[in-house]
């Protein structure tokens, strides 16, 4: 006896019923990420709410602002703050600093870290020293660079002694200070990821061939680039922290740290707060980029994995 074939509105239900089963498995997909996206936020939530509360409790706000002054200061980022320029003029000023130093560090750090990893005995001569430099915090440089670049600026190296420009603002000892606290991380790991490449990568390049120049370029490097990545990120991390520091210091009148100082000589704790929160916010933006950054740079070691 023949089977009968199955119907063209039996076929059409099923059909349509896959269909669903894959539209709901998207759509749970899509709602576990936007879930883990807005998990986040609840903890920035929860830091309000806390804060907030135990402002009102405390009920001073030359100790604790509750969020309501700090969040007017917030919300008027172009608006001149205690006669000290805008949040975003000395946000801008501060990440300037970072930016220039933590560029010199990595065009410095980078190339020597890969010839510290590349070969061994420039490796066990100054590998040593790099481990007791590191030690030294920055912080501890600022009197040094204040006395040995004085108070010159990113124009007195061309010859002109006022730009009448934000680069006024710009000062080489602290670009100095910057400079130390990045290039060492970037040292460091730039090292580790050269002798973490693995010798079989190595070996198989010779096998098929390549010169010594081309398994750098083609193996060496690549093969690091993951942990010369994680060392961006860490002295980006540090340079942003010492920023921040320095321009509390005397020598400084500009900067989001310097705000920060002003506002409480002046008792405006709501200002302070503001800043802080703009420090954290810059930071974590900081971070974020780097590490988007060195996944696109690494996809290949995603798919090793």
């Amino acid at each position: 006896m023949l089977r009968q074939a199955p119907s063209r509105k039996l076929l059409k239900s099923t059909v349509d019923l896959s269909s669903l089963k894959r539209w709901r498995h998207k759509m749970a997909v899509v709602s576990k990420k936007a879930w883990h996206k807005i998990l986040p936020l609840f903890s920035v939530v929860i830091l309000i709410a806390l804060w907030q509360a135990i402002a009102v409790w405390v009920n001073n706000p030359f100790i604790l602002p509750r969020m309501e002054p700090v969040w007017e200061v917030l919300s008027k980022p172009f608006e001149d703050v205690l006669g000290q320029g805008s949040l975003i003029y000395n946000i801008f000023l501060s990440a300037l600093r970072v930016v220039l130093g933590f560029s010199v560090a990595v065009l410095i750090g980078v190339p020597i870290g890969l010839w510290l990893g590349s070969y061994n005995t420039p490796y066990r001569m100054f590998f040593p020293l790099v481990e007791m430099l590191r030690t030294i915090c920055p912080i501890a440089f600022i009197p040094f660079a204040m006395a040995v670049f004085r108070f010159y600026t990113l124009p007195n190296m061309v010859g002109v002694r006022y730009s009448n420009t934000f680069l006024d603002d710009v000062m080489l000892g602290m670009l100095f200070v910057l400079f130390w606290g990045a290039v060492f991380p970037i040292v460091i790991n730039t090292v580790s990821g050269v002798h973490g490449v693995k010798q079989l990568y190595v070996e198989t390049a010779e096998t098929l061939g390549a010169s010594g120049r081309k398994i750098f370029w083609k193996v060496t490097y690549p093969a690091a680039l993951p942990s010369i990545m994680t060392g961006l990120r860490v002295g980006a991390g540090v340079a942003w922290m010492v920023v921040i520091a320095a321009e509390m210091l005397p020598g400084s009148d500009s900067g989001i740290g310097y705000l920060i100082i002003y506002g409480y000589q002046l008792a405006q704790m709501h200002v302070l707060v503001a800043g802080m929160f703009c420090i954290g916010l810059v930071g974590f933006l900081l971070n974020k980029g780097l590490y988007y950054l060195s996944i696109t740079t690494s996809r290949w070691q995603a798919k090793e994995r």
